[in-house]
């Protein structure tokens, strides 16, 4: 098994359950692990063997624009899509991370993980 990473994607989305957030927005770092099997593409050198991380980064995209009230709702939307660019990924890890989140105190951030 093989192990592939999508480290600190920067997103500007407006999730979030104060109206503010829906309008003013904020900024999120986003993680992803895969595990794939990757013997095949090890031997031939062919993309189409493998999880192209492209797709992963497009899966991410794709939720982090759809506003949400809550990061929960937003992972498991992303975790159901990348899960389905590939039938040989067996684990997904993904972390969102809101940066300085409006909690009425000097928080560098809040992070969200799962892994399936």
């Amino acid at each position: 098994m093989s192990k592939i990473h999508v480290n600190n994607a920067w997103f500007y989305s407006f999730h979030g359950c104060l109206h503010e957030e829906s309008v003013i927005g904020a900024e999120y770092l986003v993680n992803v692990m895969v595990e794939t099997n990757t013997d095949v593409a090890d031997k031939n050198d062919d993309l189409n063997s493998t999880v192209d991380y492209v797709d992963i980064y497009n899966a991410i995209k794709t939720e982090m624009v759809k506003p949400s009230k809550l990061l929960e709702s937003v992972m498991d939307r992303m975790i159901v899509s990348i899960k389905g660019i590939n039938s040989n990924i067996t684990v997904v890890d993904v972390s969102i991370k809101k940066l300085s989140p409006p909690i009425g105190g000097n928080v560098d951030s809040v992070e969200l993980r799962k892994k399936v």
